[in-house]
């Protein structure tokens, strides 16, 4: 004659269940090892293996395989990936501990500089502002630099939606849900950020410790800008190629085509929603 298995009332919803985990909620059966030391050291090795494993499997399927990791997810294979949005936040993460170009975060005085064409709104936004600082122009320059620095890499995240509404209107014919643009839109943004903001700040760093002066070669003002987006714009290519089963000349045209409407969206779109929001702030 078999035991009868052991019930629980989960502590989370009050379902009555059996196991390890609740079938209503999912919670885990709490009792007397889930208060032990070494549940706690077995919670902190699950976790370490579980990311380290994932997230590197992620983080190669990126670098290697343009594409795999958007392709794969949105068919229905994600168990062993990190999941895109946290991986993109990660990346920022990185992104906000590691030295990198200022490029994205520009100072007040660039938009009002009226060599630039930020200057149109930004100027007059600005004699408002002043106004708040007793007409101090370097007291607002300083409010605005010090906000800026702060806001500027996690508000990256809204280039997402619009790189995934770019992607949606040249392929709706190929993916017809906005959720799979989405997808790869997270990707190529993660790619994004850690090529221009992470490796290329890195291998400058490198090569300036290696030969004095070779810094001054990557400022931004150089080819260098240029450079990297047409590196992007293969990786692109090759991913539009998996993701989008597209032919060839068609990837390479829609990359190229895409790679100006991504650096479009950062100079224009996510650097006046910046700029409105840090002087909404100070």
């Amino acid at each position: 004659m078999s035991d009868k298995p052991t019930t629980y009332t989960c502590q989370s919803c009050g379902h009555i269940y059996s196991g390890k985990y609740c079938n209503n909620c999912g919670e885990r059966t709490f009792d007397e090892h889930s208060k032990s030391i070494s549940h706690l050291g077995e919670e902190a090795f699950h976790f370490l293996t579980h990311f380290e494993g994932s997230f590197f499997r992620t983080l190669k399927a990126v670098f290697t395989a343009p594409g795999k990791l958007s392709t794969d997810y949105c068919n229905g294979i994600r168990k062993k990936y990190f999941k895109p949005i946290p991986f993109f936040l990660l990346i920022v993460v990185l992104y906000l501990l590691f030295p990198r170009f200022t490029g994205l975060n520009m100072p007040l005085r660039v938009y009002v500089d009226k060599t630039y064409d930020y200057h149109v709104y930004a100027l007059p936004t600005a004699r408002q502002k002043l106004a708040k600082y007793n007409g101090d122009e370097k007291k607002l320059t300083e409010a605005y630099d010090n906000k800026s620095a702060k806001i500027a890499k996690p508000m990256l995240f809204i280039m997402i939606p619009m790189t995934g509404l770019v992607l949606f209107g040249m392929f709706f014919k190929r993916r017809r849900f906005y959720f799979d643009h989405l997808i790869y839109a997270t990707e190529f943004s993660a790619m994004f950020i850690a090529v221009n903001f992470l490796l290329l700040p890195l291998l400058v760093s490198i090569l300036a410790w290696i030969i004095p002066g070779a810094k001054s070669l990557f400022s931004d003002e150089t080819p260098t800008w240029l450079i990297t987006n047409l590196l992007l714009a293969v990786y692109a290519a090759i991913a539009f190629r998996r993701f989008y089963q597209i032919p060839w000349w068609v990837c390479t045209l829609t990359a190229l085509l895409f790679i100006v409407a991504y650096v479009h969206l950062l100079e224009y779109f996510y650097k006046t929603v910046l700029y409105y929001c840090v002087m909404l702030f100070i």
